[in-house]
């Protein structure tokens, strides 16, 4: 699990810095760009997440799902807000008082993950905690460190 989710940070990490050297080297920017970079950069993030969320190098199925989702939700959000024409200003569409893009954006992808990601981890609470037999060995682990720095 860990080899896949390293290799999936390293492909976001690609999308991220392809984006950045068609910046710096054509002047108009190309249009994929800012779609590499908005899918690079929430493929970072998810990835990253999941990385600190895997043990005994398994991820809970709700994590999973869980995180796929949320990479759906934002880099979806990301590029409707890129893709979309921009028609802010006076009698430009609102969604919940906000001009479109920047509503999508902001409760795409900053209110839904606030809610959701607690959730998630509450939910798999139990299973991403320290076991009894974890606690052991990690503290005859220490002892045995503890026994070798004094000899």
């Amino acid at each position: 699990m860990k080899r896949r989710l390293v290799r999936l940070l390293a492909a976001s990490c690609f999308l991220v810095a392809a984006a950045y050297a068609a910046l710096f080297i054509s002047t108009p920017a190309p249009l994929w760009a800012p779609l590499a970079l908005a899918i690079g950069a929430n493929g970072v993030i998810m990835s990253l997440m999941a990385l600190g969320a895997v043990r005994h190098d398994a991820l809970p199925r709700t994590l999973v799902w869980t995180f796929i989702g949320l990479f759906v939700l934002c880099a979806g959000a990301f590029v409707v807000a890129l893709v979309l024409p921009s028609q802010e200003g006076p009698g430009g569409p609102l969604l919940l008082g906000l001009p479109l893009r920047t509503a999508i954006v902001l409760y795409g992808v900053g209110v839904v993950p606030i809610a959701v990601l607690p959730f998630a981890y509450a939910l798999t609470f139990d299973s991403s905690t320290l076991s009894e037999e974890d606690l052991v060995r990690v503290r005859e682990t220490n002892a045995d460190m503890r026994a070798r720095e004094a000899a």
